[in-house]
């Protein structure tokens, strides 16, 4: 028996309440009101007006019963950002004189006594007063500034320099991606890459626009349907920009259907015959898909997804 059978597929494309989408926006942005200002009275570092940006699904409309709520919270410090510069810049330097610690401490017999290892307030003190405030230090901020505005039920953390809520106050997960804006672009650290990113969602939405006009609803619904169809073979969601990708180097021959299961069979048919060197990033149409590292996205993942959804009708 298929498992993505017929109206499995048609079903994937059903909207989502718009309320509900409004009602963990508007209570995001309140929360993050709060915290930002709480904190600004701490530390001079950090500003107390807010601007989140939706950057997932939740920007185009393709919104689907599993999305997370993804955004990035502006950070208007640039003395943060050169913080964190710094500590990449000094990584080298750093783990070797980690290493060179190690082996000391290593050739000295002593009792050790156990550290309980808790966020709380103290843990940014001395990056506050060294001067030192970076995007980590934010983050654990961030984490223990939030967990007061939050009922029990609902979890707040941090990994990777994302800050992650879930529970009963909010429909959606939501991640928060602390952000430097320039311009257009925004900057955003990778904590386990230890580097900064660039992006550019303004060319990824002219892109959208200008490939779909006049045909939105049916890009939406092919969209949705892959963002389904890759939360139930992978169990997480898909990284928005790569399943847009996807989309944008389909030929306009597959949207003169109106029947949205003829438009994803005849999707799912090109995708498994594709020449995918020929395919370019949403992001920046200049760019080849798998050269675009802000898609987090290879060739063997790709094929991966495309094989699992045909051995699955």
């Amino acid at each position: 028996m298929a498992v993505f059978d017929k109206s499995t597929i048609i079903g994937f494309t059903q909207n989502v309440d718009e309320n509900v989408i409004e009602e963990d926006y508007s209570a995001l942005l309140q929360i993050l009101t709060n915290v930002m200002v709480d904190l600004s009275k701490k530390n001079a570092m950090i500003n107390s007006d807010v601007e989140i940006v939706p950057i997932n699904e939740f920007s185009t409309g393709a919104v689907t019963p599993v999305s997370s709520l993804d955004v990035f919270l502006v950070i208007k410090s640039p003395q943060i950002e050169l913080n964190t510069i710094s500590l990449v810049k000094n990584k080298f330097i750093s783990f070797w004189e980690r290493l060179k610690l190690a082996w000391k401490k290593s050739r000295i017999k002593k009792k050790r006594k156990k550290r309980k290892k808790n966020l709380d307030e103290n843990s940014t003190l001395n990056s506050q007063i060294k001067g030192k405030y970076n995007i980590n230090d934010l983050c654990i901020d961030l984490v223990n500034a939030i967990s007061k505005y939050i009922t029990p039920l609902t979890l707040v953390s941090c990994t990777n320099a994302i800050v992650s809520i879930s529970g009963d106050d909010f429909t959606y997960p939501i991640n928060i991606y602390p952000a430097v804006k320039k311009g257009e672009t925004y900057s955003v650290y990778d904590k386990i890459l230890n580097k900064f990113f660039i992006y550019d969602f303004t060319q990824r939405f002219i892109n959208l626009q200008n490939k779909f006009k006049g045909i939105e609803d049916k890009a939406l619904n092919l969209i949705k349907i892959y963002n389904m169809l890759y939360f139930n073979i992978y169990n997480k969601n898909a990284y928005q920009p790569f399943i847009e990708s996807l989309v944008y180097n389909m030929p306009m021959t597959i949207f003169e259907d109106d029947d949205c299961y003829e438009c994803f069979i005849k999707s799912i048919n090109f995708l498994n015959n594709a020449n995918f060197a020929t395919f370019v990033s949403v992001l920046d149409n200049k760019k080849q898909m798998f050269k675009d590292e802000n898609l987090y996205v290879n060739m063997y993942e790709t094929l991966d997804f495309i094989k699992n959804i045909k051995n699955n009708m």
